[in-house]
């Protein structure tokens, strides 16, 4: 999170909006949002209804795997990075830049 949070401002200058899920609860994700800094809005899926639908959901542990989606404002999936490439908001980025509207 930490890479998004000091690359916010080129996901706005390109006209995106950043906002993370997590399965933790909205108090720990208030927490973890105040502690690391975070710019954008961290959700809570404590549900774990959006990471089942999303197949991110890891059935063993009940936790959801690290995924960066893309998305365009038509709703299309324009790219996703897993497990330690969605660490890194390079790819997201770039992704971005292409899809950007004015």
């Amino acid at each position: 999170m930490s890479r998004y949070r000091d690359n916010y401002a080129q996901f706005g200058a390109n006209n995106a909006a950043v906002f993370g899920i997590s399965v933790d609860s909205t108090w720990s994700n208030k927490a973890f949002r105040e502690q690391m800094g975070l710019d954008f809005p961290l959700l809570s899926d404590s549900r774990r209804t959006y990471s089942r639908t999303l197949g991110v959901l890891a059935d063993t542990s009940w936790t959801a795997r690290r995924v960066t989606f893309v998305v365009d404002d038509a709703g299309i999936v324009r790219h996703i990075d897993l497990a330690a490439d969605a660490l890194d908001p390079t790819g997201a980025l770039g992704v971005c830049s292409l899809i950007k509207k004015p």
